[in-house]
């Protein structure tokens, strides 16, 4: 009964859920496997310790977070907002321009929740197909934004799952063009140690999207922050939910980057283990390439989409991507631990497909 009071549009709308499974190696979901450090995990049994912090409610405007993020990335905390991840970060730049029928343009392939939480807030997507090798074009960017005069443009760099990076002239040529605003999604960002802040001064529209859940090894506290003109970011909070990060998130949060040596080294680490398992992925029978990669995952073609399968038989978790699309007979595997990479690459050794 309750199917016909549902939006027309999201009838038959599949929901986003995340299955849970047993497992050995997790590296399914770009994750951080390594420990934090004491004096973050010292913070948090701190702040279980003041019992006031659980019974009050938490800065709204997450103002000692912002603050030490824009220390540490040398901007003002009005060009600063954090959210429950970059995902309702995302949520809320759809918020506050998309009117029914707007359009948008996303990368394919690429990370899908742009395109799920666009036609929930009533937008239309249009696709800009990065080339055989996943690179991008902002000239075929350019194209699309002339023909389609779209309200937003989102850029994934390093991009979701293909591990491609914009180069710094391509981005630069497409802000040079574009009036709207252009969301550059770096949530892996650190992994390819650059990043296009500086920009922010230059171009009002332009939104840089990061996330404590990759680099940072926060992914289990959905903190996010998006960084911008002050005009931007003034904006934007107009859609922001009040109290919308947990006061223990934004004060972990905040630890972390007061402590970011140490995730520079570990980010050092899983740069190295990167390198390593792409060249033992080479050569292996069952798989047909690998694709470079500059983040923390790699993409991965296999002979068959039940390769996936295989490696869940030996709980191992990856990302497949099934039999059909740009990503048919994908599978994309976060970088893990040395010993979690060698024995992947042990078990894919064996697949006889």
């Amino acid at each position: 009964m309750i199917d016909k009071f549902i939006r027309k549009d999201l009838q038959g709308f599949l929901p986003y859920h995340a299955p849970l499974k047993e497992y050995e190696i997790k590296v399914d979901a770009n994750e951080n496997p390594y420990p934090h450090c004491e004096q973050v995990l010292e913070t948090a049994r701190k702040w279980i310790d003041n019992k006031d912090n659980f019974t009050r409610y938490p800065d709204t405007d997450q103002n000692n977070l912002r603050e030490t993020l824009a220390d540490y990335y040398k901007v003002s905390k009005d060009n600063i907002i954090c959210g429950v991840g970059s995902d309702q970060l995302i949520e809320y730049i759809l918020k506050l321009f998309i009117e029914p029928d707007d359009i948008i343009l996303v990368p394919d392939p690429s990370f899908s929740m742009y395109e799920l939480s666009n036609t929930i807030n009533h937008g239309k997507t249009i696709r800009y197909e990065l080339d055989d090798d996943f690179e991008y074009s902002s000239v075929d960017i350019i194209n699309l934004y002339k023909i389609h005069n779209p309200k937003i443009i989102f850029v994934c760099t390093p991009n979701n799952p293909t591990g491609t990076v914009i180069k710094r002239q391509q981005l630069i040529s497409l802000l040079d063009e574009v009036q709207c605003p252009v969301v550059l999604d770096e949530a892996y960002a650190e992994f390819v140690d650059k990043d296009f802040m500086d920009l922010i001064v230059k171009y009002e529209n332009l939104i840089v999207l990061k996330t404590f859940s990759k680099a940072f090894g926060l992914a289990g506290l959905r903190v996010g922050y998006g960084i911008s003109s002050k005009k931007m970011i003034e904006s934007i909070n107009i859609c922001k939910a009040p109290y919308n990060l947990s006061a223990f998130s934004a004060d972990i949060a905040e630890s972390v980057i007061k402590n970011a040596d140490y995730y520079n080294g570990v980010v050092q680490k899983l740069n190295k283990n990167r390198d390593q398992l792409i060249s033992a992925l080479r050569g292996i029978p069952v798989i047909e390439r690998v694709y470079p990669s500059e983040a923390n995952f790699i993409l991965v073609k296999v002979k068959s989409s039940e390769v996936a399968q295989y490696l869940e038989e030996f709980k191992i978790l990856v990302r497949g991507y099934g039999d059909k699309g740009r990503l048919a007979n994908c599978i994309r595997i976060s970088v893990g631990t040395e010993q979690e990479n060698q024995k992947i690459i042990k078990v894919l050794k064996n697949i006889n497909i």
